[in-house]
């Protein structure tokens, strides 16, 4: 009786030798044209954050000695991130931040819907309608901003004051890009509010801004809406479902994927919104992009400054995760 020989097991391929049967494969040429992209990718966003994060843990600063400026930087660790959690001014910033952030969503999320919605339909000038609703999304941000600000100017020859006045809904200029609070005459709620970071220069500057950004939300969701076909509907119909329940259980599902990068997209957006803001309010309105650009360039806390920087991506990866997580449960 012979034995049969034992095959020893393959030798396990080497990491050099996986590499190049992967850049030597059929993806060789995909690879290389991405190449360059992830080059750029690497010295435009990779770099600059790192070296942004290496600023965040110490106390940085230029100090000009003899007409040159050279960067001084002590080591300090967490103390730029530890003294900010321990700053009243910064959780007033993020509670200003995170109701622009929500009023915002909230606005876009139901009334893009519903502009995507209309444009879904089928009436007459329906193209030129659709070019006319993308129009302040290409008008630049600081042309945007100071558009605005003759709207809200606080005389008579604002826009909005001048037709309010016209029509008697007023009897004197309002000044809209006044920080004051709302309600005066109802103080608990004026507090509760003000605490939120909600007043009467926020939410003129919601309004500014979501004049620009709304369109952009509006078509991205009318493309995903165009990918649905209509035989869901027709079916939809046929079983006696309603428009509410073809809207619920058919278009919400189907867009989802669209209006998660939408949603990702804004976000990031509205955590680090800064010229509308700037533009319209200097340092009135200090949310957290004010509030690092304040602690960079007028303190001269680069260090401080890139930290705040940095918990706005932090939070925006958090709030951007729970998207992910809630529309795509099923693959996290």
């Amino acid at each position: 009786m012979t034995s049969m020989p034992v095959e020893s097991p393959p030798k396990r391929a080497t990491l050099r030798h996986r590499l190049f049967r992967t850049l030597s494969g059929e993806y060789f040429w995909l690879y290389l044209l991405l190449l360059p992209s992830l080059l750029i990718l690497v010295a435009v966003i990779l770099i600059p954050m790192l070296f942004a994060f290496q600023m965040s843990l110490g106390n940085t600063s230029i100090v000009v000695l003899g007409g040159r400026g050279t960067i001084s930087n002590q080591w300090v660790g967490l103390q730029n991130y530890l003294s900010l959690l321990q700053n009243p001014s910064f959780w007033q910033a993020l509670r200003e931040t995170l109701y622009f952030w929500v009023v915002s969503i909230f606005i876009e999320v139901t009334v893009g819907i519903g502009m995507a919605v209309l444009m879904n339909q089928s009436f007459f000038g329906r193209r030129i309608f659709r070019v006319i609703v993308f129009i302040p999304w290409a008008i630049p941000t600081v042309v945007n901003a100071m558009l605005w600000g003759m709207i809200f100017d606080g005389d008579n020859f604002g826009a909005l004051n001048d037709l309010l006045l016209q029509w008697h809904v007023i009897q004197s200029p309002i000044v809209w890009l006044n920080p004051s609070a709302l309600f005066p005459q109802i103080p608990w709620l004026s507090n509760a509010l003000s605490y939120l970071g909600s007043n009467l220069a926020m939410n003129s500057i919601i309004v500014g801004d979501e004049w620009k950004t709304l369109p952009i939300v509006a078509i991205l969701v009318l493309a995903g809406l165009q990918t649905i076909p209509h035989e869901y509907y027709e079916a939809a119909r046929v079983e006696g479902a309603s428009a509410w329940r073809q809207f619920r259980q058919i278009t919400l599902p189907l867009i989802a994927p669209v209006l998660t990068v939408v949603l990702i997209l804004r976000t990031m957006q509205l955590m680090r919104a800064f010229t509308l803001i700037f533009t319209l309010e200097q340092f009135g309105l200090p949310v957290l992009s004010i509030q690092a650009y304040q602690q960079a360039f007028s303190f001269g806390s680069f260090g401080m400054g890139s930290a705040v920087s940095f918990l706005i991506g932090l939070i925006a990866l958090v709030i951007a995760y729970f998207y992910i997580k809630r529309l795509y449960r099923e693959e996290l």
